[in-house]
């Protein structure tokens, strides 16, 4: 069986975009502009369905996205990827790594807690590197420091800037699951600010100063400044206005995971119908994911008394898948050099 390799992808995707029904640039973009549109036109109304994108990215792209690591080694052609023995010790240290990472919840909630927003800034900028450097050409105008001030700056927009514009929620978050694991934590962010005024100001500084490099480095690396300029201006103020729930769910599915699916589309065995074949493949891990949520939600049922507890539960199994798929992400990436 043959696999095209990513970097020939990569290379595809242009070309592809201009055929494709659903660009891989639009879905993102469209959906980002729409949310925010129909929250100034109608936030009473996006209230009501303020989780409902999360609850969505459980079966809908979200659990999906990571549902092939099991069988990247092999389609990348890593030379280990090919010994049926070296696959499953690598499965089984994925799925002990991602246990740990769910035990740390339970012992350590807040640090827990804090260690996800870090590898969700990472993991999320990151993803839009590869994207804009694979598919828009970026180049990398200051060298590696060009990759690490867009890096940090498109994975800020969606997790440090919404904290900072909802600490509340994020407070409630903590708050949540730390009370779905039964731990005494759970007060804590209710009966204080999660962020002190001190920590609030420096980190507010700290992300201007991000996003200002980031601007004046993508004027001389990006070959299409003009529209990353206007796309980074799209999140920077969805993220401002909309709700985290609303923004950051949105977000995670149509953005992240849809650009991230779109490169699991380049490895795909080459066949008549991909996107059947890449949900066909996508399937197995899934479904496995959604029997992960489900015994945890029995186990944690007696703490989980609403719906944002179920959301924050449903949050503490995404980190935990989230850091062996964010390594894997990270070492598929770390031998490719930008066009």
């Amino acid at each position: 069986m043959k696999w095209t390799s990513d970097r020939a992808a990569v290379r595809l995707w242009p070309q592809s975009l201009r055929t494709a029904p659903l660009p891989l640039t639009l879905i993102p973009w469209s959906s980002m502009a729409l949310l925010l549109v129909l929250w100034l036109l109608f936030p009473q109304s996006l209230t009501r369905l303020m989780y409902l994108p999360l609850l969505v990215s459980t079966v809908l792209l979200g659990i999906p996205h990571g549902a092939l690591d099991h069988l990247i080694p092999t389609r990348l052609g890593w030379r280990w990827g090919q010994r049926l023995g070296a696959v499953a010790l690598y499965i089984a240290a994925y799925a002990l790594l991602a246990a740990l990472t769910l035990g740390l919840w339970w012992l350590l909630p807040r640090a827990a807690f804090w260690g996800f927003v870090l590898l969700s800034c990472l993991h999320w900028g990151h993803g839009d590197l590869h994207y804009l450097e694979t598919v828009q050409g970026r180049r990398r105008w200051l060298g590696r420091w060009s990759a690490a001030v867009t890096l940090l700056a498109r994975g800020s927009l969606p997790i440090l800037v919404p904290l900072l514009a909802f600490p509340e929620w994020f407070g409630r978050l903590a708050s949540g699951v730390a009370q779905a694991f039964g731990q005494a934590e759970a007060t804590l962010t209710v009966t204080a600010p999660l962020l002190s005024p001190t920590v609030f100001t420096g980190l507010a500084v700290a992300v201007g100063v991000i996003l200002l490099a980031y601007v004046a480095d993508t004027v001389r690396s990006s070959r299409v400044p003009m529209t990353e300029l206007a796309e980074t201006g799209l999140l920077l103020l969805t993220f401002l206005v909309v709700p985290a729930p609303l923004s950051i769910g949105i977000y995670f599915t149509l953005w992240h995971a849809w650009r991230h699916l779109g490169r699991l589309l380049g490895l795909q065995p080459v066949a008549a119908r991909p996107l059947v074949r890449l949900g066909r493949d996508l399937l197995p891990i899934s479904l496995i994911a959604l029997a992960l949520l489900g015994g945890l939600y029995l186990w944690a049922a007696p703490q989980v008394d609403n719906l944002e507890t179920f959301a924050a539960l449903y949050l503490a199994l995404i980190a935990a898948l989230t850091l062996p798929h964010a390594l894997l992400v990270a070492v598929m990436d770390v031998k490719r050099s930008p066009g």
